[in-house]
């Protein structure tokens, strides 16, 4: 608790409200925020008006993703037990995507086709076990309601995750400002995930939680 001092007056115990968003949401939001951004920053990079280091792009976006493995066990293929290994993979993934930011053109290749194929393989994975698995989407889509947005959610930021693993995958299949709209939409797309994962919290909370 905080004690205000202003002059005059004693020291009162101030109430500061804590957020209760999750460690995930947070994540979601930072994914939403830095897809967002590129894309808007894209239109202007393409004219030749900012400068541009893809390198340092897809080295950010791997540090993001490294911690989100490290912290929760969520991998871009599905959630996976905290196990060292798995902390393993995520401060190697840290490594290479601080190397691609720090030295840009000393991993290009590389680091491309390993966000290409995090976003491709890993939207297929986790929009195949979407629908296959009883707990998700089959048993979602019969309750009205909340359970109901974060379906569309889901399905949204999975799909778009393969279009924009194929364009990283395979440049010049579009042109940059199908791309920038692409990422925009991505990052919308990650905005409506953690509004619906967060009023699903607030709606069902987990068991055990006061």
């Amino acid at each position: 608790m905080e004690y205000s001092s202003q002059p005059g007056e004693g020291s009162k115990p101030v109430a500061r409200a804590e957020s209760d968003l999750s460690l995930e949401v947070v994540i979601l939001l930072v994914f939403g925020v830095f897809m967002s951004l590129f894309g808007l920053l894209l239109f202007r990079i393409q004219t030749g008006e900012l400068p541009y280091a893809p390198d340092s792009t897809y080295g950010l976006f791997l540090v993001i993703v490294s911690f989100q493995i490290i912290t929760m066990g969520r991998t871009p293929f599905g959630d996976l037990r905290r196990s060292w290994a798995v902390i393993l993979i995520g401060v190697c993934t840290a490594a290479v995507g601080m190397l691609a930011c720090f030295v840009p053109g000393a991993l290009a290749a590389p680091v491309r086709i390993l966000v290409g194929i995090l976003l491709f393989a890993g939207g297929i994975a986790l929009l195949l076990q979407l629908f296959f698995s009883a707990e998700k989407a089959r048993t979602w889509l019969k309750i009205p309601g909340i359970l109901r947005h974060l379906t569309v959610a889901c399905i949204l930021v999975y799909a778009l995750s393969i279009v924009l693993g194929l364009v990283t995958l395979l440049p010049g299949i579009t042109t940059d400002s199908v791309t920038a709209v692409l990422l925009i939409a991505y990052g919308i797309g990650f905005f409506y995930l953690a509004w619906s994962i967060q009023t699903v919290r607030r709606l069902y909370p987990p068991e055990g939680s006061a």
